[in-house]
């Protein structure tokens, strides 16, 4: 099973430079080194709200997310990270088994949806989401990657993740009447619905 951590945060306004380097040369290559878990995304949030960076790393368990929150090592990390960063937040996301995971090689873009199950609604969202939304989105040229859930952390819950070779690709399928279709079928079904373009920051 593949479990995401991802931490979120904004840069401090004249930390950019020292933030690239610290990550690049210490923070990222550190973390890695645990062997508990691998980073594999650095994001700047192009749209959807913040905070708009990202760091997003995979582990074949949540007990080796809590292995490497234990460390003195890691603490010492996000210590220096905390010098330059702002509205720190994490996540660890579980997959709910509607998709396959996929890590895609390369440099892609990423369009996420995040939300909550409307409860009421949830067979028939299980339904519309195997369906009608993973095949639409696909179609639409969006590879969907992942869905997972918040098993720790704040809300929404529900992530589902694409990802395509270019923002353009992203920026279509968002002006199509499938995609507006697809989401007002959707929004039936679900609350506190939001949806994050992610841009490669080329740290990782």
């Amino acid at each position: 099973m593949t479990v995401k951590f991802i931490q979120f945060f904004d840069i401090l306004p004249g930390q950019t430079e020292e933030f690239r380097n610290f990550a690049h040369k210490n923070y990222i290559p550190a973390i890695n080194d645990t062997g508990l878990l691998r980073m594999i995304g650095s994001w700047y949030v192009a749209a959807g709200e913040g905070p708009y960076c990202i760091f997003e790393s995979v582990s074949d368990s949540v007990n080796n997310i809590n292995k490497l929150l234990q460390l003195d090592e890691f603490s010492k990390l996000n210590h220096l990270l905390h010098f330059l960063v702002t509205n720190y937040k994490t996540k660890i996301l579980a997959p709910t088994g509607l998709v396959d995971t996929k890590i895609p090689e390369g440099r892609n873009f990423r369009f996420n949806h995040h939300y909550n199950i409307r409860y009421d609604r949830y067979e028939e969202y299980l339904r519309f989401v195997k369906e009608e939304h993973i095949p639409t989105i696909e179609k639409l040229g969006i590879t969907v990657i992942g869905a997972s859930y918040a098993a720790i952390g704040p809300g929404p819950h529900m992530v589902t993740e694409g990802a395509c070779s270019s923002v353009k690709q992203i920026l279509e399928a968002l002006g199509s009447e499938e995609y507006k279709s697809l989401i007002s079928r959707m929004l039936a079904m679900v609350s506190d619905f939001g949806s994050k373009i992610l841009v490669p920051t080329g740290l990782i």
